[in-house]
């Protein structure tokens, strides 16, 4: 499953991207896929919900991250400005006062960028005080600067022209750099809101309760719903339930829970910080704690699962325990 389909809330992770992009009146969205272009046209009908036509740039071959922009030429209209998007981040970054800053400061490219406290991870930023980036070190193991890529730039249409067409390339690591050498103006945008990189397991957990917690209320009203399905339902924190769930007598929902649409809850399970997909079947005296369970799983009674990422189309047997599995990357 592409990341961008990786349900946020019971919403793909996509669609949060392009409400960004609607509510600062952009129109026009082209989405950079793999060669399983098929997979990406449901999304076609999200985006025109939104007033957003979007078109979609299939690549042959993997293209990295630059090669991925470079191929998507061919959609490019006029001689303005364009935003490029990682497609794994949450944010709720202020596209207005981001293409004024591009424009005041006469950017070739710029670049939003965020403060961490640990940033080794991450594409690190060393800008001056006018905020005019001089390096780009992606993941270093010392870092020099705490402010890091945030995954959303500006790009003007002549650089392009700097992107090798037809093969993997690297915008982080090869396409930045390169330009700074070159003397290119790359200048560094700092966004203070919210800010999420769902490339780990523990991040994707953060941001689903992060939504439903209402730490992301920009652009996102009214996605979170605590309705549960029968009033026998004890509840301790938040609990956001899809289309069609049932819950059975004496569920017991601790923590923040989503559930998604088709599934079924038996009774006395207790769920704390989890995170349920599509067509689950939970059983009876069940525990899910600290966990994401996949869609379509079938979990017998009397199991326990415990800080662990299942995938789609399990099934656990009657009396099953498991823990500590999910220490990994998207």
């Amino acid at each position: 499953m592409p990341k961008s389909f990786l349900p946020i809330a019971n919403i793909p992770m996509i669609h949060y991207q392009l409400m960004l992009m609607a509510k600062y009146k952009i129109d026009n969205v082209i989405l950079a896929v793999s060669p399983q272009c098929n997979k990406y046209k449901e999304f076609l009908s999200i985006a025109k919900s939104l007033g957003i036509n979007l078109y979609l740039s299939c690549e042959r071959n993997p293209l990295g991250t630059a090669g991925g922009i470079r191929n998507a030429y061919r959609f490019l209209k006029g001689n303005e400005p364009f935003f490029v998007f990682n497609g794994d981040i949450i944010s709720d970054c202020n596209l207005e006062k981001m293409i004024e800053f591009h424009k005041s400061s006469g950017a070739d490219v710029s670049i939003a960028v965020v403060e961490v406290e640990n940033p080794k991870d991450f594409g690190v930023i060393v800008a001056d005080g006018e905020k005019r980036i001089s390096q780009f070190i992606e993941k270093p193991q010392d870092p020099v600067s705490n402010l890091i890529n945030a995954g959303i730039y500006i790009l003007q249409p002549d650089i392009l022209n700097e992107i090798p067409a037809g093969r993997e390339i690297s915008i982080e690591k090869e396409v930045f750099p390169d330009l700074i050498k070159k003397g290119k103006k790359l200048f560094a945008y700092i966004h203070k809101g919210y800010w999420k990189d769902v490339g780990t397991i523990q991040n994707y957990k953060a941001a689903n309760f992060d939504i439903v917690e209402g730490k992301v209320n920009v652009f996102c009203y009214g996605l979170s719903k605590e309705e549960p399905a029968s009033k026998s339902v004890q509840i301790s924190g938040r609990l956001k339930i899809g289309e069609k769930v049932i819950l059975g007598k004496n569920v017991v929902a601790n923590g923040t829970v989503i559930i998604g649409d088709g599934c079924y809850i038996g009774d006395n399970t207790v769920m704390k910080d989890a995170i349920i997909f599509k067509n689950v079947l939970v059983g009876k005296n069940c525990i899910i704690e600290n966990s994401i369970i996949g869609n379509s799983t079938f979990i017998e009674d009397n199991c326990e699962i415990r800080d662990s990422a299942i995938a789609d189309s399990c099934r656990f047997c009657q009396y099953t325990k498991i823990r500590n599995s999910s220490n990994m990357r998207l």
